[in-house]
């Protein structure tokens, strides 16, 4: 007797499992929950974390707009953006890192460098700015992307590229930003931190940019 009472457990089970499933999958519920649940993971959740210790930001500095000489390159990959001015020990510093990673040459008289490099394949922008020498207009673009509080220093170096933006519900431009010497004391760590910016910008970017306009 206790074995047939297990039995028909077991039938009802079965049959009510069945039905649930059928319900779900010719109802529609299946197809909302498996889109709903496939675009948070795509567009939310898989959100690349960043290599460097660095914030990355949606929104700028100031509340103005990303330059357009940045858009404009934006659509072609990452944007490297390096701020100095003439007399800077930090900067010296850091100057022949980005030569050597971008493969360009310049000096400190140089007041706009713009170099496209390959990164496996990625196009990335690297845009050197002496504040010093160049135009009010492209000097004022750094403090659309300092961090708060440090909108003069140098130097500084900013990685922009695309991320999905959950409150606009789109894909926008994404960046972040760092200064000095990247809290490293040798040429070779200080290499290997702007590689890592460099990389987290291509990863994001190789994710997002099919979304962006």
């Amino acid at each position: 007797m206790k074995k047939e009472f297990v039995a028909v457990q077991v039938v009802v089970l079965v049959v009510f499992s069945a039905a649930l499933g059928g319900m779900i999958v010719f109802s529609g519920v299946y197809d909302e929950v498996y889109s709903n649940i496939v675009s948070v993971t795509c567009l939310s959740c898989i959100k690349l974390q960043p290599a460097t210790n660095i914030k990355f930001s949606f929104d700028t500095n100031n509340g103005k707009a990303h330059p357009d000489f940045v858009i404009e390159n934006l659509s072609n990959g990452p944007v490297f953006l390096a701020y100095r001015t003439i007399v800077c020990d930090f900067c010296d510093e850091m100057d022949p890192v980005l030569e050597e990673i971008f493969e360009v040459n310049y000096t400190v008289e140089d007041p706009l460098v713009v170099k496209t490099k390959e990164f496996n394949g990625t196009s990335v922008t690297f845009i050197h700015i002496n504040k010093d020498l160049v135009s009010d207009d492209l000097k004022n673009t750094q403090a659309i992307y300092a961090n708060k509080g440090q909108e003069t220093l140098v130097p500084m170096f900013t990685v922009i590229t695309v991320n999905y933006n959950r409150g606009k519900g789109k894909v926008t431009p994404y960046y972040g930003t760092a200064y000095g010497t990247l809290k490293k004391d040798t040429y070779e760590d200080r290499k290997a931190e702007v590689t890592k910016m460099i990389d987290d910008g291509i990863r994001l970017y190789n994710e997002f940019s099919a979304g962006y306009n």
